[in-house]
């Protein structure tokens, strides 16, 4: 009966046997892939087909057993137990043997089916546990650092090991970066462990993925993220494009629910340009200390066209038929535990015959951007090495992201790796880190026409993440124009900027050079001497075609909206419509069309206005510039050709 109601549903693809190595392999080199041989044939033969996940998330009980020292240690030095998923450690030779076995095994099995288009690698890397403390990843960190320094005297210049008497004479010297032990590591340390454990994970999935291309060249290949400790960008390599989970239940406030998945959204199209969800919430999901909310009628399909508005291609609902058993057998999915259709089924046809009647017009789009905000792994892992109460750029990049998404303005992240080109202005927020390379492509893109937007302790360390010795910005000093004379964390409302504009925790002193002033900083609140009252708190320099603007302290929830309003009126960004904060507008942009997608987030109707003229394609309504959606209602529009000059 599944097929028939996955027909009539729209579905076209299924993922399958993440944790499902006990059943195909239920004793060592005795395989059965028999249950999966039938599965995949009925849904084949009703025109669904499969991808197949390879099943290292949760190793079987008789190869954990024969090998405990495989399982993670965690900081304290505990060693992991069977019982739950990802406590066999990725690092640990023989478990990334056996990890390449079943895959080789599974490979070889389906290579021939027909139905069988793509795989996902594993389940959610990193999802609950990225530190490992066990010997295996003891010996590669040191056979990582071995590689990149070459010699034990480069790394302890690299680490600047002097200072607290922590120079070595051997790599084998070197231990695993403990916090509080009895206080805190090498912040350069630190920087090395994030980027090997973002490398390990790399090359654990590296050794799934050659397997299964060799297997059969026409799959294509994925995996499920985004969590902490990986730099996407490098892990995307080895993939057609990578996926991302989304359950928007996670976050508790419901109005603040769009602009996370969206961001979510946002920084999985960064690293892999087209992407899927392989899991989007279909119910209340909820395992033993907690359960979501059941997304309200017409949510579910709402957050699936907002994956959509942000460039997904493919979507998988998480799950079918809810499960009656086991640690997640109250995470919900289409159907409940008596597998007897409901109101979430028909939500769920609705939105597969949708997507099934337009989908053609949206394949081979991507999402327009013209203002992006800047995303680097290696900035965030920086900013966690030496955190000092101050904040994150993954946090200002959210700020900044969600107040110009609430503009509906054609906004996306952009990864620091990547081409600026068809940008028209960059935000880097707080991007402590700079190298040449970097500092060269920004100055191009200010030079081209671009503007730049930075904000506090920008470019003040190197990649070794040591802090310069050159003023601040360093690197970009001369296309700044300024120099930062002082710095300093501020008490709470202490000081303000330009038209009372709240600081954002910190301080920055400007010094122009070629910079002119757009704000000063206010006397402060109390009345007590400081230094910064007078100062230059924001600045803008011309450079080439272009404009570099500073800003002197932090992007805030308080500040958020006024800081953004000194950028936009440098820039001449034309909103995609007019609406409420919790109306999400996008447009998605192919070589002949566009589409305008407009979501509201909001239970009670809306109207939008200021949209093109041209046709709503889910209702077949021709659309006249102004809209009304329903609570949580869905447009799609495709505009007459004069909109193409308009976002270009």
């Amino acid at each position: 009966m599944d097929p028939e109601r996955m027909v009539a549903a729209g579905v076209n693809t299924v993922r399958m046997a993440e944790f499902a190595w006990d059943c195909m392999e239920p004793k060592r080199g005795e395989f059965d892939f028999s249950l999966f041989d039938m599965t995949i044939e009925r849904l084949g033969a009703a025109g669904i087909d499969t991808i197949l996940c390879t099943p290292t998330a949760a190793p079987p009980r008789w190869l954990t057993q024969e090998h405990e020292e495989w399982m993670r240690v965690n900081s304290n030095g505990n060693r992991m137990t069977h019982g739950s998923r990802q406590h066999c450690c990725t690092n640990h030779p023989g478990f990334r043997a056996e990890s390449e076995r079943i895959t080789e095994a599974m490979a070889r099995h389906f290579a021939s089916n027909p139905h069988v288009v793509g795989w996902q690698t594993d389940n959610e890397l990193f999802c609950h546990i990225a530190e490992c403390y066990c010997e295996a990843c003891t010996e590669r960190f040191r056979l990582w650092l071995r590689d990149k320094y070459r010699t034990i005297q480069a790394l302890n210049c690299g680490w600047g090991a002097r200072f607290w008497a922590q120079t070595y004479d051997a790599f084998d010297q070197i231990l695993l970066p403990y916090h509080d032990r009895p206080t805190q590591p090498n912040p350069s340390h630190l920087m090395d462990y994030a980027r090997f454990l973002s490398d390990a994970v790399c090359e654990f999935q590296r050794g799934q993925t050659k397997i299964l291309s060799a297997a059969q060249p026409r799959w294509w290949l994925t995996h499920n993220g985004i969590f902490a400790h990986i730099d996407y960008w490098k892990f995307s390599e080895d993939l057609d494009f990578l996926g991302v989970d989304l359950y928007p239940g996670f976050v508790a406030h419901e109005a603040a629910r769009y602009s996370w998945a969206a961001l979510k959204c946002e920084e999985t199209r960064a690293v892999s340009g087209t992407f899927i969800v392989p899991e989007q919430q279909a119910g209340a999901g909820g395992q033993r200390t907690f359960l979501h909310e059941t997304p309200r009628p017409g949510q579910m399909r709402l957050w699936a066209w907002q994956t959509i508005a942000h460039g997904a291609d493919g979507i998988f609902h998480f799950r079918w038929r809810t499960c009656r058993f086991g640690a997640e057998f109250y995470w919900n999915g289409i159907l409940d535990h008596d597998n007897i259709p409901r109101r979430r089924y028909d939500e769920f046809a609705q939105e597969g015959a949708e997507i099934s009647r337009i989908g053609s017009r949206i394949l081979g789009t991507s999402l327009l951007v013209k203002a992006a905000v800047l995303s680097d792994f290696e900035q965030d892992e920086a900013h966690l090495t030496m955190q000092l109460g101050l904040p994150s750029p993954s946090h200002q990049r959210k700020l900044a992201y969600q107040e110009l998404l609430e503009r509906h303005l054609p906004i996306g992240i952009v990864n620091a790796s990547d081409s600026f080109e068809g940008v028209d202005c960059l935000i880097i927020p707080s991007f402590v880190m700079m190298d040449e390379d970097l500092a060269a492509r920004l100055r191009q893109f200010v030079e081209n026409g671009g503007i730049l937007f930075a904000t506090a302790r920008t470019a003040t360390r190197d990649r070794n993440n040591h802090v310069i010795s050159k003023t601040p910005p360093g690197l970009l000093s001369e296309l700044f124009g300024i120099t930062v004379e002082e710095f300093g964390k501020l008490s709470e409302d202490l000081l303000t900027l330009g038209d009372n504009i709240p600081a954002g925790a910190g301080y920055e002193i400007l010094l122009p050079k070629s910079a002119s002033v757009a704000a000063r900083w206010n006397e402060t609140s109390d009345s007590s001497p400081h230094p910064a009252p007078g100062q230059a708190a924001i600045t803008l320099n011309r450079a080439g075609k272009g404009m570099a603007i500073y800003v002197g302290t932090y992007l805030s929830e308080e500040n958020r909206a006024a800081l953004i309003d000194v950028l936009l009126s440098h820039i001449p960004l034309i909103p995609l419509a007019r609406a409420s904060k919790l109306t999400e507008v996008t447009c998605r942009r192919g070589t002949n069309h566009r589409l305008i997608f407009a979501l509201n987030h909001e239970p009670k109707e809306t109207t939008i206005t200021g949209l093109p003229v041209g046709m709503e394609l889910l209702s077949g309504q021709t659309c006249d510039g102004t809209i009304s959606l329903p609570g949580y209602g869905v447009a799609v529009i495709e505009p007459g050709n004069s909109f193409a000059s308009q976002t270009e």
